[in-house]
């Protein structure tokens, strides 16, 4: 995992017409990121909506920086950081993101972004150190990053702990209310297999039903998840 660092702000003149691509849905977010990035001598090349337009843009432009929602209406942002990741390694990713949950925290570390502000608590002044640190190199995360990372290492019954990449799979599919026959159609498996897997998943978390299961994933983010890599049964 990548560990947070505190950083100085580099000087503005060192970014100059640095190129941008900002990837977010709600637009007047995406319209304060695009003056934001002015006030820092930062040139919007384009601005996208949907991951699969950013997906261009990127490959199009080859930016500087990408400044980059999670939720996005057509997917996962952290799907679309991690694919740019391996195509262009060049390109730096800062997540800009309301969402903090204990999955969401822990991709950010796993992918490898090199940043992340928190919607929720950060303001201006710090969002800028962000985009200076990290187009200069550097790694800045909000304190929630590694915060919600401690929090996981402390706890025993954590999913990452108790749950193996493929369980954790199956768990999001519950999480989003999926049927068994639903999951096991998705995963090339039997509805018996999924409704095994169902009840392994209950026993490491100590969780007696469906709807707790079900709580337990969307308090944890795990229904908006996407698995970094293809997954295979145990």
């Amino acid at each position: 995992m990548k560990k947070a660092q505190s950083v100085s702000a580099p000087s503005r003149s060192s970014v100059t017409q640095r190129r941008v691509v900002i990837i977010e849905d709600q637009r007047l977010v995406a319209e304060f990121l695009t003056l934001h990035c002015a006030t820092l001598d930062l040139r919007v090349v384009q601005h996208c909506v949907t991951g699969r337009e950013g997906r261009a843009a990127i490959r199009a432009h080859q930016p500087d920086l990408v400044l980059l929602d999670i939720s996005l209406p057509d997917g996962d942002g952290l799907t679309l950081a991690k694919a740019v990741l391996d195509e262009l390694p060049r390109v730096r990713i800062l997540a800009v993101s309301s969402h903090r949950d204990p999955w969401t925290m822990l991709q950010v570390q796993r992918i490898g972004l090199h940043g992340f502000v928190d919607k929720n608590e950060q303001n201006p002044a710090v969002l800028s150190q962000a985009i200076l640190a990290v187009l200069a190199g550097q790694v800045h995360y909000a304190p929630i990053v590694n915060e919600s990372s401690a929090k996981i290492r402390r706890d025993p019954k954590a999913f990452i702990r108790v749950l193996s990449d493929y369980q954790t799979q199956i768990l999001t599919m519950i999480g989003a209310a999926q049927t068994d026959q639903e999951i096991a159609a998705a995963l090339g498996v039997s509805a018996t297999t999924v409704q095994s897997r169902r009840r392994d998943i209950m026993r490491n978390l100590d969780i007696h039903s469906t709807p707790k299961l079900i709580h337990y994933a969307l308090a944890n983010g795990l229904t908006r998840a996407e698995q970094l890599v293809p997954l295979r049964p145990d």
